[in-house]
């Protein structure tokens, strides 16, 4: 993580692709990354679906 962000999604964050990450669950992690779409503001995890990251920026942000 970046020293000035931090994640703020509460509940929400597991499920998010660094939650999935640290949990070692990284055949979940590959099946909602093969194709990245969006860029985490927080972490810089790819997704390929906003809600797979706590602050989802597109690739053109």
């Amino acid at each position: 993580m970046e020293d000035n962000k931090q994640c703020t999604c509460g509940e929400m964050h597991k499920g998010h692709i660094c939650w999935l990450a640290n949990m070692g669950m990284m055949s979940e992690v590959h099946h909602l990354s093969d194709k990245p779409t969006v860029t985490c503001a927080v972490c810089g995890a790819r997704a390929n679906l906003p809600h797979n990251v706590c602050e989802p920026q597109s690739k053109e942000d």
